[in-house]
């Protein structure tokens, strides 16, 4: 006896409001946290101002301030809320409190930035007077220097100076002096620029001769490269690369810039592959001739044997080029491999690492990389960081706020209206910030609310959803087998002749034969066999149902404005969405399929069936009623052949859309043409994914030709220009 799953016990509509209480409860509990983290901070703030002794403590102390007031500010509605004398939540965390922690931080950090006032004027004073000596000294060394090298080597000393002064401009931008400290840093900075131009050409020259000798250690190699005959000799080239590779990557930052230098690492590039291909030859040689082939020099049979094996399934020029051309004669090809064998035994090939060389040729290939990521270190790169540095200090000095005495108590003033203006905001303030704001929790919990019971009903009713479908899935089944039962010369004599009475063309029959012919002698018949018969029947339910939605649409304009917001949710809600319940509710498989395809493929024809019978010319109405029609008649003999052309314009936009969704159809197990393009996709299988693409667009193409013949030659027909 089969099982029987209770009723769901609790409807969606029930469920919510408990998710909402449950959310409020969460909600309320995050804000009391907050309080009290704002609290504790607070406090924790004001104990560390009065243990402060150095002002830079005092400084950073306020950033902590500043960060709680910005907090304080986005928990507005929080702190208004937890402020309410009636709420019982306030004898436990108040924003009272809050106020009165961070009233006595402010009072704090004033009364403690006054006290170590003094402070601040002698680090006022010691920094400007110690970056002016700098600054002195610098420029001095920058006037002594007297080539490109020491333009180079002045460098970190500047860029450092120019980031300690950017980092402490708020230290200092109030001073008297601020303005001279700032002319001075653009006077080192000009007269670092002056030098590194006067320098730039002897850079560029020295830079050029030394490229030019790692080129022509380059050229030297690549030569060098045919004449590998032994693995001392590949081990000494080996040594030569590296020396040059080492000496390229050394010096990458002051060669960054030089027009020549990423060729020069291409050439390196280039000698290593082929440096690489050369050893993984001689290697492979080794291994052919003195490991497989030595062995059978007494049988000239299975020596010729095996070096045309190894011509096939190997591409070593040895091979190719000296052992293949003596396969006639066994005498010569036995001795061309004792010989080659010899050789490759006095020049140890067989201690060739491999390996190792391979390694090394990705290493040379990384250097390319590293030419792009690294920071260019000749004069005119420097000199213009310099010069980004000097701006950056400028533009701070006049826009970074001062941390002097004077201005951090205003400050600590601001902080704390901040934080007091936040709990006294006023509640339709808040109400105008959270109007469109939807808590989180809320809708989390209604969503699993939801979850589970649209699970609940999928596990109750399923089994008897699926047992609705089963016809449909029985004549899907019936006429899948049905028509690849069919040997294939009477399938396309009946596919022609199909065509033939739908368009009565000779091209368009030949050419439906001939594709399904190409179709099936590519290995495509099977699933060929079962997107027909998806599209078919997807395409008879549509129209079954669509036709008649859209003759009540054109009747009713209150069905219409019912039924049309559905069909703009059909077409414009993406596939993927509406696959969910369908597989939720019916499993994968060939009806979950259909469905999907119905759902995205029937709004054509409903649209232009409405929209065929809407534009029917009205005296032709008003005659058909003169004449006594009926409704009935009026329907079938007036309006419905005067939207023939709108009808079929759909039945062709609904072939179309349907064979669109095949490939999307695949995810949930439906065989056919659109499985072999989802598998190529997944595994890159380019020959695979393109055949059966191709086979797809060929059946859209039949489909559409057919469809458009037949509406064509319908009117022809009812105009009187055929029989």
């Amino acid at each position: 006896m089969a099982a029987v799953r209770p009723l769901p016990q609790q409807s969606i509509i029930e469920c919510i409001p408990p998710a909402s209480e449950i959310a409020d409860l969460r909600i309320l509990n995050k804000d009391l946290n907050f309080i009290q983290a704002m609290t504790k901070r607070a406090d924790d703030l004001n104990a560390q101002a009065q243990a402060a002794t150095d002002y830079s403590e005092l400084v950073k102390i306020s950033d902590s301030f500043s960060k709680l007031a910005e907090r304080a500010e986005v928990k507005t509605k929080t702190l208004k809320e937890l402020t309410n004398d009636s709420n019982p939540l306030t004898e436990v965390n108040s924003s009272a409190e809050l106020l009165e922690k961070v009233q006595v931080l402010s009072q704090t950090l004033e009364s403690k930035t006054q006290e170590l006032s003094g402070l601040y004027n002698s680090n006022e004073s010691s920094l400007i007077d110690g970056y002016e000596s700098s600054i002195a000294e610098l420029n001095n060394q920058v006037d002594l220097t007297s080539s490109p090298d020491g333009v180079v080597a002045l460098f970190p000393q500047i860029e450092s100076l120019f980031q300690e002064i950017e980092e402490n401009t708020r230290y200092v931008s109030n001073s008297s002096e601020a303005s001279t400290l700032t002319e001075n840093v653009q006077k080192l900075s000009s007269n670092y620029a002056d030098k590194a131009e006067q320098y730039s050409d002897a850079f560029m020259s020295e830079m050029g001769s030394q490229i030019a000798l790692l080129n022509d250690g380059i050229d030297s190699l690549r030569a060098n490269i045919d004449y590998l005959n032994s693995n001392s000799s590949v081990q000494s080239h080996l040594e030569r690369l590296s020396e040059i590779r080492e000496q390229v990557n050394a010096s990458a930052s002051i060669y960054k810039n030089y027009p020549g230098a990423r060729d020069m690492v291409y050439n390196l590039d280039t000698v290593s592959i082929s440096t690489h291909a050369r050893v993984e030859q001689m290697a492979n040689s080794y291994e052919i001739v003195s490991e497989e082939l030595m062995p059978l020099v007494d049988n000239p049979e299975a020596l010729v044997r095996a070096v045309k094996e190894a011509a096939i399934r190997t591409d070593v020029s040895t091979i190719e080029n000296v052992l293949i051309p003596l396969t006639n004669k066994a005498n010569e090809l036995s001795a061309k491999v004792i010989e080659l064998a010899g050789r490759y035994d006095a020049g140890n090939y067989g201690d060739i690492k491999v390996r190792a060389v391979s390694n090394f040729d990705k290493t040379v290939e990384r250097l390319d990389r590293q030419y792009i990521a690294i920071r260019s270190t000749d004069p005119e790169a420097l000199a213009a960081n310099i010069s980004g540095l000097s701006s950056n200090i400028e533009s701070n000095m006049s826009a970074v706020r001062s941390v002097d005495p004077a201005s951090q108590v205003e400050y600590f003033a601001s902080l704390n209206s901040r934080v007091v203006d936040s709990v006294n905001t006023s509640d339709f303030s808040i109400f105008v910030n959270n109007v469109i704001s939807i808590p989180g929790d809320v809708m989390m919990s209604s969503r699993n609310c939801v979850d589970a019971a649209f699970k609940d009903f999928t596990r109750e009713f399923g089994n008897n959803i699926e047992s609705f479908f089963d016809p449909l899935l029985t004549f899907l089944i019936v006429i899948e087998k049905l028509l690849l039962s069919t040997p294939w010369p009477i399938f396309l004599a009946v596919a022609g002749a199909l065509a033939w009475l739908g368009s009565r063309s000779i091209k368009v029959s030949i050419g439906v034969m001939a594709a399904f012919f190409v179709i099936g002698f590519l290995d495509m018949w099977e699933p060929m066999v079962s997107t027909v018969t998806m599209i078919s029947a997807a395409t008879l339910l549509c129209l079954a149902l669509g036709i008649p939605l859209g003759i009540w649409m054109s009747r009713s304009d209150r069905a219409q404005s019912w039924i049309t917001p559905v069909l703009d949710i059909m077409q414009t809600i993406p596939s993927f969405v509406y696959l969910i319940p369908v597989v939720m509710m019916l499993g994968i498989g060939k009806v979950p399929g259909l469905i999907a395809v119905c759902i995205y493929a029937m709004p054509p024809i409903v649209r232009l069936t409405n929209l065929g019978i809407r534009l029917v010319d009205k005296e032709a109405m008003e005659a058909a009623d003169a004449f006594g029609a009926t409704y009935r008649q009026r329907l079938f003999m007036v309006q419905m052949p005067l939207a023939l052309p709108n009808i079929f314009a759909g039945i062709n936009q609904t072939i179309m859309m349907a064979l669109a969704m095949v490939v999307i159809a695949s995810m949930i197990g439906v065989a056919g043409l659109g499985l072999p393009v989802l598998q190529a996709v997944q595994n890159q299988f380019l020959s695979m994914g393109m055949l059966n693409g191709l086979a797809i667009v060929a059946l859209a193409v039949i489909f559409d030709r057919v469809s458009q013949a037949f509406g064509t030659r319908i009117q022809k027909h009812r105009s009187g220009d055929v029989l």
